[in-house]
């Protein structure tokens, strides 16, 4: 396969966006080292495309929620024929014969809602809140009128602490919750959240799993990128409606998950004009590793801090050019250091379309020696009602961002270090069909272009220069005088991502809530790599391009009952990697009797791979405070495309090459949970969860030795188990106050904590673990506080208009974990278990301050946000002689002061930030 290979039959490709706007493009066909990269054939003319919008059939999962109740008479008795209707939206429904009505697939959020019958009162239940997959219950009960039957009761909507149709482990944060929070990314929300860890380089887990087992959607459709198994596409916090957090075990209606399902859903526009504009700048205090003299015992007098940002702006528009698909929008060259946020929502003029509008420009350095990032991201929605049965809605996301990090061999040179600038766009375009009250389906399809470029400057392959190390071995080039020499990486990405997807809903009666849905969505993924480009290196080139191909489907039911809700279902995933492999992995070449000789392996097509499903999930509410639930499941998760394709080649030429394995299988992971929800005080509620996960067929790597040569190849031979408890203490805001106390305690033992480990293995020449070990991620205690304080806007003394002591907001956010283990080093003769010792526990308090200020219309807000606020001094990474951060325990080639105070073994310092807010 290459970029060259023409369109097979069958082939589609579908317009996006481009500068000049909607219309179908071809690709440029321009070789690779200018940047040419090759998806699909495109359309030839617009009818295609709207025949693939028509025929294909695709899934999107869940993001509407479910109202239902009854309404009766005082008496007891059901009152058919009265209406229900959501305020300010057309949503209604009719009440049934058994005085019972529902209403589906209702956007998240809050409602108020009416009831109306002749001969009775209005009833008006305000503040009801919907939130996406689950099911809000309201019992209403009118009073007979006979002189005016069209007054108005108003009644607060009773919050109820528990939602009992939840079978497994999940949290809703609002869109209020989530823009107060001491927070800049969503990976910073979840590590708030019960389960959820962070290991010493910044990778979220879920109790006890590897990175990268997450479910990331953005309005129901799934955002990954294939080649890395990472979220590429950041959401702009202010533009989120809500975003439900799943952990453990899931519906059948959610795949490609071992661990997680975050949905998030994004804001609509509605007739009343809003907007919003925040600034948040960079560090207002010391920056301490920006000069010399951060640790006395270092002499480092020659360290300067270079500014990295004006370098990376100018690196940023010369790579624009390597990319296939220009991007859309050129990165902003921000002129100060921090954050700007507008947001502007609404109807456009003389029109039913309602438009959301949220764009986010970022500059910051790195409190460490170097590293800087500049981002910025765009979303775009717009919806349309067709009617009362037709809804249609637009979603196109754009983000840029470039960025170095710090590398401590690179402390004096980082201009010579490799930078990674990454590119995303992506739409999603659905339509909504509502047959009946009943019965309704979404049609929807998405299409995603990630873009990625690491190297040095803007220098090719070609220009590389090898480096030099100074006198101490450790750190490259000399701190004094001038320096040539390159990192001796470079790579260029690509990927085009096409899918659509159908889900149908159908309330078939008040028991029986079922779904079903498919989904199909085809890759073109486009690599280039070379590493140590220069004389005597390693000189190693991956130049491939792959077309892999996803499908699926499920049905699911839910089963409603006042004593038992029941959720049971079933998913089928397959995946064509639309590749060749060796017939063995341990034969890459043959004997040839006939000649006499060896010859390369045959390469043989890889088949396509499916597996089955089961979920079940139980809630069974005991009573109205108390709430137990089980569930049970078999997730599985396909490994990132880059474990299947790399080293495409088959180049066994370096010492120890690594070669990727299309016959990898999914992962496998069999969880189980259950526990128990208990109200405590009308304000107050506890979780206890207790959970266990059977872990089977991780990827990982293996050293494969035939005749005289040596590689290493990817498969499926770890494995890992974990088992835990999670604590929630949640407190709903009433008084000023709320918050919630989670607390994990879990351990996580398995072969490999990351799929190298083989790889690493073989490097030292260490032997394969063939037991379970702690894994380095194994966080045995996790606590984590997130506590809100708010004083109302009219409270205290007044000076004029003015109230000081009214509209302060404050959130806070504490995390407290147990130490990593680590392998401690004895002497070489002793063997040690691995990961036997651990570093010191780490503590973090987060808080953000806010103090409102009213003019009419215009809301404005000043604020202080502070990270690591006690300045707390976290350990992240220790050397094993010792298990101290700066102190290898020996002395020796590649060791000084110096190149022992590494400061990136510790967490960030004290982070002081300020910023105002104006919305309207």
């Amino acid at each position: 396969m290459t970029r060259d290979t023409p369109c097979p039959p069958g082939c589609i490709s579908i317009p996006s966006v481009t500068e000049a706007g909607w219309f179908p493009r071809k690709w440029s066909l321009s070789s690779k080292s200018a940047g040419g990269r090759v998806p699909p054939c495109p359309f030839s003319d617009l009818k295609r495309f709207i025949l693939l919008v028509m025929t294909m059939t695709f899934l999107r999962a869940g993001e509407g929620g479910k109202l239902a109740g009854s309404v009766r008479t005082e008496d007891g008795e059901p009152l058919p024929g009265a209406n229900i209707v959501l305020t300010g939206t057309d949503r209604g429904a009719v009440v049934q014969a058994n005085g019972e009505f529902f209403l589906l697939n209702i956007p998240p959020g809050t409602y108020d809602v009416k009831c109306m019958m002749i001969g009775y009162e209005t009833k008006v239940v305000q503040g009801v809140v919907i939130r996406s997959d689950l099911t809000t219950r309201l019992d209403i009960t009118l009073s007979q009128t006979v002189l005016d039957y069209e007054r108005e009761v108003v009644v607060e909507a009773e919050r109820p602490l528990i939602q009992k149709d939840v079978t497994s482990t999940q949290s809703v944060l609002s869109q209020d919750e989530i823009v107060d929070l001491p927070v800049e990314t969503i990976g910073d929300i979840l590590t708030t959240q019960v389960g959820f860890t962070e290991d010493a380089s910044g990778g979220i887990h879920v109790r006890g799993g590897r990175t990268k087992e997450i479910l990331y959607l953005v309005d129901g459709i799934e955002v990954r990128d294939p080649l890395s198994g990472s979220f590429p596409a950041p959401v702009n916090q202010n533009a989120i409606a809500e975003m439900t957090v799943i952990s453990g075990t899931f519906n059948a209606e959610y795949g490609q998950a071992m661990s997680s399902v975050v949905n998030i859903i994004t804001r609509d526009g509605s007739d009343k004009p809003t907007g919003r504009i925040e600034f948040l700048s960079d560090q207002l205090n010391d920056f301490r590793y920006h000069r010399s003299g951060a640790f006395p015992s270092v002499a480092d007098t020659n360290f300067h801090w270079i500014d990295l940002k004006p370098q990376l702006i100018l690196y940023a528009r010369d790579h624009r050019r390597l990319f296939s698909r220009r991007p859309v929008l050129p990165l902003v060259d921000w002129p100060v250091r921090g954050g700007l946020n507008v947001t502007s929502g609404g109807r456009l003029p003389f029109s039913r379309i309602y438009y959301y509008l949220a764009t986010r420009v970022h500059a910051q350095d790195s409190p460490l020696p170097s590293g800087a990032t500049l981002s910025q991201d765009v979303q775009l929605k717009l919806t349309r009602s067709l009617g009362h049965r037709l809804k249609l809605s637009w979603l196109w996301q754009g983000s840029d961002e470039i960025s170095q990090p710090y590398s401590h061999p690179w402390k004096y040179h980082p201009e010579h270090q490799a930078h990674t600038y990454q590119n995303s766009s992506r739409w999603a375009l659905s339509l909504t069909h509502t047959l009946t009250p009943a019965l309704y389906y979404t049609v929807s399809l998405n299409r995603q272009i990630l873009q990625s470029y690491t190297g040095v400057q803007t220098k090719t392959p070609s220009q590389y220069v090898r480096p030099n190390t100074d006198a101490s071995y450790y750190f490259y080039g000399s701190a004094e005088g001038e320096f040539e020499g390159d990192e001796g990486i470079y790579s260029l990405d690509q990927s085009l991502t096409t899918a659509g997807r159908f889900d149908l809903t159908w309330q078939a009666n008040h028991r029986h809530l079922l779904k079903a849905g498919g989904g199909l969505t085809r890759h073109h993924l486009d690599i280039y790599t070379e590493e140590e480009p220069w004389v005597g290196g390693a000189n190693f080139v991956d130049d491939s391009t792959f077309t892999p191909r996803e499908s699926f489907f499920y049905v699911q039911d839910k089963l409603e009952f006042d004593y038992l809700i029941l959720n049971i279902g079933f998913r089928w995933d397959q995946v064509d990697p639309r590749a060749t492999m060796w017939q063995r992995l341990d034969r890459f070449v043959l004997w040839d009797s006939t000649a006499s000789q060896w010859i390369p392996a045959p390469l043989v097509e890889v088949p396509a791979q499916s597996q089955w499903s089961p979920r079940i999930g139980i809630a069974y509410p005991v009573t109205v405070n108390t709430v137990f639930h089980f569930s049970y499941g078999h997730f599985f998760q396909t490994p990132p495309f880059d474990a299947f394709y790399y080293n495409a080649q088959k180049d066994l030429g370096s010492a120890l090459p690594l070669v990727g394995n299309p016959r990898v299988q999914a992962q496998k992971t069999v969880a189980y949970e259950t526990g128990v929800t208990q109200v405590l005080t009308p304000d107050i509620s506890l979780t206890v969860t207790v959970w266990t996960k059977d872990i089977r067929g991780l990827l990982s790597t293996l050293q494969v030795r035939y005749l005289s040569n040596q590689y290493v190849v990817y498969t499926n031979t770890d494995y890992a188990s974990v088992k835990g408890v999670d604590l929630s203490l949640e407190k709903r805001f009433s008084r000023g106050m709320g918050g919630a106390l989670n607390y994990t305690y879990s351990v996580a033992k398995g072969t490999n904590a990351n799929p190298l480990g083989g790889y690493f293995s073989a490097y030292v020449q260490e032997e394969v673990p063939h037991q379970e070990y702690y894994l380095s991620f194994d966080q045995r205690h996790d606590l984590a506080l997130n506590l809100y304080l708010r004083t109302g806007h009219q409270r205290g003394p007044a000076w004029g208009p003015l109230h000081p002591l009214g509209g302060w907001t404050a959130n806070l956010i504490l995390n407290a974990g147990s130490g990593l283990p680590y392998t401690p080093f004895v002497d070489p003769t002793v063997r040690v278990e691995v990961n036997s010792a651990r570093m010191p526990w780490t503590f973090t308090a987060d808080l953000r301050l806010k103090k409102d200020l009213f003019s009419g219309r215009i809301r404005g807000t000043l604020f202080l946000e502070a990270k690591n606020l006690t300045d707390y001094t976290n350990v992240l990474s220790v050397y094993p002689r010792t298990g101290k951060p700066f102190d290898p325990g020996f002395s020796g080639v590649g060791t000084s002061e110096d190149a022992n105070h590494n400061p990136a073994h510790l967490g960030p310092p004290r982070s002081l930030k300020a910023g105002f807010t104006w919305e309207w």
